[in-house]
């Protein structure tokens, strides 16, 4: 895991405080264009050996969910005083890492020589890589 992140719902049920979490692999996470909201909660649920039909998972949804530990890349995007982490943002740059990695294959390739990041090279690049998306 090169970017991770703990995330954390603490709340109560049936009188006692219940703290699950689970360690999210970002790039993993962004690989798989998962939700933020509700497959996280169903990630930590599953770490925590929830019962998938119990109330106690019920209660879990509706309790926040925070953020600690973030690791690599991911403390770019995280908001250690509000315990907050920008899940868009970072799948927005995990995005634009992998392109920059494939369009630096391309310039090594064809006009050997590397690709530097924000170079009129690399706008060009990217600009012809965006538009064959949108295609």
């Amino acid at each position: 895991m090169k970017a991770s992140i703990v995330a954390k719902v603490p709340f109560h049920f049936r009188g006692e405080l219940h703290e699950p979490s689970a360690v999210i692999d970002l790039e993993n996470w962004a690989r798989r264009n998962l939700n933020k909201s509700s497959d996280l909660y169903g990630l930590v649920a599953e770490a925590s050996g929830m019962n998938p039909y119990g109330y106690e998972l019920e209660v879990m949804e509706v309790s926040e969910m925070v953020f600690e530990s973030p690791t690599g890349r991911a403390v770019d995007f995280y908001d250690g005083e509000n315990q907050l982490f920008d899940f868009d943002g970072f799948r927005e740059d995990w995005q634009l890492e992998l392109s920059f990695q494939g369009l630096s294959r391309i310039s090594e390739q064809y006009l050997s020589e590397p690709l530097v990041k924000g170079s009129e090279m690399h706008q060009a690049l990217q600009a012809a890589y965006l538009l064959g998306q949108n295609s």
